[in-house]
């Protein structure tokens, strides 16, 4: 690896791949138009204006335009149990992936090709390359779901009909008075949701905006770790020196960087913040990276030299933290979307280093931001687990990750003393502090 001088604005300023970055912009137009909704207009940020998302409405449209069904390869609008399909493929699945496929037949034994023009022509061969492609009929919403659904958009329209009645017996000064506050009070609500909504607690259900934007997130982080070999990490010998395994672990902080630059809200950030976001926060969460990288298994190899370079009890005490978040190796989306609520996190550290507080250009929207995925994850657990044990899960994530920061402390300071701290890659020394 090469260690020449590192600037934090020449990494954040390369183009991305271009192939990677269209990817990732085809699973993310749908949350765009989510995050519209949730978010305040940029009127209202004043001095923590993001950049307007309208400029790229023609991009989103274009894209729109461009997505292909991937059962029939007809013309797409968006996902629909987590593949792109269209709309009539999507009502297919819905109609018949719960049926016994052994009640349907094919008369090609089972090798038609299903395209726009054929797709009507067998059920059985249609149905089966919708599970090909992974489209997840536990996706479809029972009976009771859909009741809730129901009478949630039935309530809300009500109370939308009450509100417009009641402005048609005022007169017009005090219609457009009461208007305007109604308007303030629902923008207060949706700005705020961590706060606001009212199922918070015991919300079992998973809404298509949750789901959509869940998998966009597993899609963006499968997208960047596909591009890396991380196979060097079980090629370690008892000749292995820390500046070599330093040095080779730039693979690991230049792809979670990436996955960083390809989540929508941390793009829109000003690079400023995007820059001191990485530096206070990175190595922090850095090890919930590798524990999803090496699935949730221990690398005895790793541990060895670990426990040689800077201590048993510091090795013991890094694996004790690591394996409590095994507990949760079915379910590793957890661990993905608490590296993007705490890449938001602002001056949270158990670092005695008063240096590392810095001023944020934006960071009322940091807050913002680390609201609404902390809500998305909640709803993910209560999705998960009953409410008690989506407490205990939220426990563990947030005790373990102070930690890891005890820990970070101790690996600081010993990387500070290292006679070789000189020669670690450029990255390395600015997120660590040790230049």
């Amino acid at each position: 690896m090469s260690s020449s001088s590192f600037d934090f604005d020449n990494l954040f300023s390369l183009c991305d791949d271009i192939n990677l970055q269209n990817k990732c912009d085809q699973y993310f137009i749908l949350h765009d138009n989510i995050m519209e909704e949730i978010m305040p207009s940029l009127s209202q940020i004043d001095q923590y204006q993001l950049q307007t998302l309208s400029n790229n409405n023609s991009i989103q449209k274009s894209q729109r335009l461009n997505l292909e069904c991937r059962v029939c390869g007809a013309s797409a609008r968006g996902y629909n149990f987590d593949q792109i399909t269209c709309e009539s493929c999507k009502a297919f699945f819905r109609r018949n992936a719960l049926r016994d496929m052994s009640q349907l037949k094919c008369r090609y034994y089972g090798h038609c090709d299903i395209t726009i023009g054929t797709r009507r022509q067998c059920a059985y061969c249609r149905l089966k390359k919708c599970f090909d492609i992974k489209m997840r009929k536990d996706w479809i919403r029972t009976d009771e779901e859909k009741k809730t659904r129901y009478l949630r958009r039935l309530t809300k329209e009500q109370k939308k009909t009450n509100d417009q009645q009641s402005l048609i017996t005022l007169p017009i000064n005090l219609q457009k008075k009461k208007h305007l506050m109604l308007t303030s009070k629902n923008r207060e609500f949706v700005v705020k949701p961590i706060y606001k909504m009212s199922h918070f607690g015991c919300n079992h259900i998973l809404h298509d905006a949750d789901r959509i934007l869940l998998n966009n997130i597993n899609n963006a982080y499968q997208l960047v770790i596909n591009k890396n070999d991380y196979s060097y990490i079980n090629k370690y010998t008892s000749s292995t020196s820390l500046l070599q395994f330093m040095n080779d672990d730039i693979i690991m902080y230049e792809s979670l960087i990436n996955f960083f630059k390809l989540i929508p809200e941390f793009k829109q950030l000003d690079i400023h913040d995007q820059i001191i976001l990485i530096k206070s926060n990175f190595i922090n969460i850095i090890h919930l990276h590798h524990t999803i990288i090496h699935n949730f298994q221990d690398c005895s190899n790793l541990g060895k030299r670990i426990s040689e370079w800077i201590g048993k009890d510091f090795h013991d005490q890094m694996l004790r933290t690591r394996q409590y978040f095994y507990r949760f190796m079915n379910y590793p989306l957890l661990l993905k979307l608490t590296l993007i609520v705490f890449i938001f996190s602002v001056n949270l550290s158990a670092s005695y280093d008063d240096n590392q507080f810095y001023e944020y250009k934006n960071q009322k929207i940091l807050y913002e931001f680390q609201n609404f995925y902390t809500t998305i994850l909640w709803r993910y657990l209560n999705y998960l687990f009953d409410e008690k044990q989506a407490i205990q899960a939220m426990e563990i994530i947030v005790l373990q990750i102070l930690r890891y920061q005890l820990l970070v402390v101790t690996l600081e300071n010993y990387l500070r003393q290292n006679p070789d701290c000189h020669k670690f890659h450029s990255l390395i020394q600015s997120i660590f502090g040790l230049t």
